[in-house]
């Protein structure tokens, strides 16, 4: 099968989020299970420079003409491999070449083009997916609202090819004004409840979504969150109008890139059959981060997050006076709503001792952060996956997690009397600064108690995060519409 997957971002040469990581391993995974994958993404700004240093080769590229309705786009299609997997990055210098974030000018602003810069992407996919895999594409992998032109444009266009479409997260759904139906060359005829009309404007998530043969979302829990009115996002009748078409998938991780025990980030290496190393490198993130030591059966927390409603991180500063009585120490990196910011850096600021605080982020930190910590806390109002408690549970840090979407699919918890043998960590049902710190009360039980804590870990570190299982997955559900 031919495989090509739109997305407006790859790690680790274009990346804002998650989203990157699995564009990345993904397709990587398929290709080892005998699918022929390419990936399609923007040429923006550095992305030529993050290639050069990572020594992989881009061509000097195929020149494409790319019409966007009343709009002609001149293109470069720059091609490249990268881990045995074709990349095509679309060179159009007047909509990617920007200072500022993937999508605005800053990270609370979008750029006022999106509609058009997304919307050549999509114009490019069936081509320049040909170009990348020698021949007509069995099956188009459309990525949240930024790959939903590709899927509306191949439906419109009566091309053969099947088309998938995957919701990361149905909280950005690319509503826009319905002007730019005209802008897109999108027909009237689809501005319809049942297609692309969300509330007189339009959203090309759902655009792509009724497009699309087959949707998929990154965990099964949230597939089922969706269809409800809470977290449907306003989307949640539609998709429910035709739910056969929907699927969980959970994503997955590289474990040969995160793997403690070659990791050149961390203080010292250890495994799950050895955590002695665990221990250096707990001492080292206390200094690094200039906290206070405390005793080993007091526990490190975590937190590595963008600082969003979504992430809960408000549950976590409410709870902040109280991680002293416990004797816990708190290590914060992330960035993200600016009166978050602020109030970690007041709390760092009054709790010294305990809470440590980083604005911002930093790849060998956030390693040196799931390497030391006891505890990783992830209180997610909704997580439709989450990476964070898988790189965490790979790294030995139990994650204390909300039983919401992908964080309830992949935490097993360890129960009140530590007596689950294939518990990962803890989770909790309500989201209230006090069910969390009951779960953190729990985890610092766990980390009081040597032998439970040990096989919690254990289990933990042995958990299958790899892309295998998921990348089968896939392939199982193309099949399906390939080989019907």
């Amino acid at each position: 099968m031919r495989v090509l997957h739109v997305a407006s971002e790859v790690a680790p040469f274009a990346q804002s989020g998650g989203l990157a990581d699995v564009v990345a391993g993904l397709p990587a995974a398929q290709a080892a299970q005998g699918v022929t994958p390419a990936v399609l993404v923007p040429l923006y700004r550095g992305v030529e420079a993050r290639l050069a240093a990572a020594r992989v080769p881009l061509d000097s590229g195929l020149p494409l003409q790319l019409p966007v309705g009343p709009h002609t786009f001149g293109a470069l299609l720059r091609r490249a491999t990268v881990g045995g997997v074709r990349y095509g990055f679309l060179d159009i210098p007047g909509l990617y070449n920007r200072a500022g974030t993937l999508y605005g000018p800053d990270g609370g602003s979008e750029f006022g083009d999106n509609h058009l810069r997304f919307g050549a992407l999509g114009r490019a996919a069936q081509l320049a997916g040909e170009h990348l895999l020698g021949g007509p594409l069995d099956i188009l992998h459309a990525h949240d609202w930024q790959g939903g032109p590709a899927a509306l444009y191949a439906r419109l266009s009566g091309s053969r090819t099947k088309i998938v479409v995957t919701i990361h997260n149905l909280a950005f759904r690319g509503v826009m004004p319905k002007w730019v139906m005209d802008e897109l060359g999108l027909p009237w005829s689809i501005f319809t409840a049942k297609e692309i009309e969300f509330y007189d404007q339009v959203s090309l998530l759902k655009g792509a979504l009724a497009a699309a043969d087959l949707i998929t979302t990154v965990s099964p829990t949230y597939a089922t969150e969706i269809l409800t009115p809470e977290r449907g996002e306003a989307l949640d009748g539609f998709l429910r109008w035709d739910a056969g078409r929907l699927v969980g998938i959970l994503n997955g991780i590289d474990q040969s890139a995160w793997d403690p025990a070659t990791d050149t980030a961390l203080a010292a290496p250890y495994s799950a059959t050895d955590h002695a190393g665990k221990v250096a490198c707990r001492r080292a993130l206390l200094d690094e981060a200039r906290l206070a030591p405390t005793m080993a059966d007091r526990p490190v927390i975590g937190v590595v997050a963008r600082m969003a409603d979504q992430k809960g991180l408000d549950l976590i500063a409410d709870i902040v006076p109280a991680l002293g009585t416990l004797g816990a120490r708190l290590v914060v990196l992330g960035a993200g709503d600016a009166n978050l910011e602020a109030r970690f850096r007041y709390l760092a600021d009054v709790f010294r001792d305990h809470v440590s605080v980083r604005i911002g982020f930093d790849a060998a930190y956030a390693r040196r952060i799931y390497a030391g910590s006891d505890l990783f806390a992830m209180p997610s109002r909704f997580e439709p996956c989450g990476l964070g408690q898988l790189y965490a549970m790979r790294y030995g840090a139990v994650p204390v997690v909300s039983s919401v979407g992908g964080l309830r699919d992949t935490v097993t918890d360890v129960g009140p009397a530590f007596s689950i043998p294939s518990g990962t960590g803890i989770r909790f049902d309500a989201l209230t600064p006090w069910a969390l710190l009951a779960a953190i009360e729990r985890g610092t039980r766990l980390v009081g108690t040597p032998g439970a804590l040990a096989a919690t870990r254990t289990a933990a570190m042995r958990r299958d995060s790899s892309w295998t299982g998921p990348a089968a997955e896939y392939i199982a559900q193309y099949r399906t519409l390939v080989m019907p």
